[in-house]
């Protein structure tokens, strides 16, 4: 039985819950393996066996759709246990190694994209929300300057935060457009020491604080 054959069974409320997550599971999984502009609602609509327009009753656009399914969570959560004092390393280590299509990467995300600006913007603002933020929050909590009584602000660990993932996401879209024979070689994990040690200096800050 289809999921709208079982659905069928289930309480109006229920089912509109149901169907929405659904759709919504489809469109992850559809939008993690095909560009934007290759997908259409007619396909995702097909993955979970309703009609398109339903899924404009639920989301709209296309676009909506693509914003609502995005989830970067298991970022987070993927470092819940890692020592603030190795977060450098284990992002360094995440954004030179994972593989180069994971639905978790912004930088893949952003190349499937096809330049629509409603998704590039999409992309930041979610990503902002389950990532940078997350991170701003780890900086408050642990980094030197906060955790001491140093007075240090918000903005400071925005800016640390904002540091440290324009590093990765630059390591990121490099290895994939210049060095990615390089991180195929030995030599990988003596660059991952030496640039988490950076990422890591970027998240515990330095002397000045942001004014």
């Amino acid at each position: 039985m289809n999921v709208v054959g079982i659905q069928n069974k289930l309480p109006p409320r229920r089912r509109s819950v149901d169907t929405r997550r659904e759709i919504l599971l489809a469109a992850r999984r559809v939008f993690s393996e095909r560009p934007y502009t290759e997908v259409s609602l007619k396909q995702i609509a097909a993955e979970v066996g309703v009609s398109a327009p339903l899924i404009i009753k639920y989301f709209g656009t296309k676009e909506n759709l693509f914003e609502s399914q995005l989830d970067f969570s298991a970022i987070a959560e993927k470092f819940t246990n890692v020592p603030f004092a190795e977060f450098g390393e284990y992002l360094t280590r995440a954004a030179a190694t994972s593989p180069a299509e994971s639905p978790n990467s912004i930088v893949h995300r952003l190349a499937d994209s096809g330049g629509n600006r409603h998704i590039v913007e999409a992309l930041g603002r979610v990503y902002r929300e389950q990532v940078v933020d997350w991170l701003v929050t780890r900086i408050q909590e642990n980094a030197p300057g906060f955790v001491d009584g140093g007075g240090r602000t918000r903005d400071d660990a925005e800016m640390r935060a904002e540091a440290a993932m324009s590093m990765l996401a630059g390591l990121s879209l490099m290895r994939r457009l210049v060095t990615e024979d390089f991180f195929a070689t030995d030599r990988v994990d003596t660059f991952i020491a030496y640039y988490g040690s950076l990422v890591q200096g970027v998240l515990d800050g330095g002397s000045d604080t942001v004014q």
